[in-house]
């Protein structure tokens, strides 16, 4: 909230809320890595935007560069974490006992709380196998995300 405040502000400010609309949504899936900010047309997405990183941004929103080092994208760090962990999760046939998904999280560059968010988010299930031991799997929505096949 306070990143969002003080970009109304800066945008108001610099005369640029008659072309530009701050505005804020429930979520982009992306919390781990938030705030996240979303400039449409343009298609660009920040991750990890701070207080600091305003001047930039605002700078950006009047025809200046690009902030690339905030930039998310398919080859984004974030991004290949993301999709790395995913594919080996997908590797695991039936899923990894949820111990052995957060092992992978920390060797993916992640914690614990990643696995709980992507499991809350619907990015991954709980299943149980024939023995009722529950496995992490990736659902649809991951597979879709990351453009993986099972």
């Amino acid at each position: 909230m306070d990143v969002i405040g003080r970009l109304r502000l800066d945008v108001v400010r610099k005369k640029l809320d008659a072309e530009i609309l701050v505005n804020n949504c429930g979520t982009i899936d992306l919390c781990d890595i938030g705030p996240n900010m979303v400039i449409y047309p343009d298609n660009v997405i920040y991750r990890g935007v701070t207080v600091k990183d305003l001047p930039e941004i605002v700078e950006y929103l009047k025809g200046g560069p690009v902030v690339e080092r905030l930039v998310l994208n398919a080859s984004s760090p974030d991004e290949r974490a993301r999709r790395g962990f995913y594919e080996r999760l997908l590797a695991a046939d039936g899923g990894l006992e949820p111990g052995e998904t957060e092992a992978l999280a920390v060797e993916c560059g992640f914690d614990a709380a990643f696995v709980a968010e992507q499991l809350r988010r619907g990015f991954m299930a709980k299943k149980p196998d024939a023995e009722g031991i529950e496995h992490c799997t990736a659902t649809k929505k991951a597979l879709d995300r990351y453009r993986l096949r099972s």
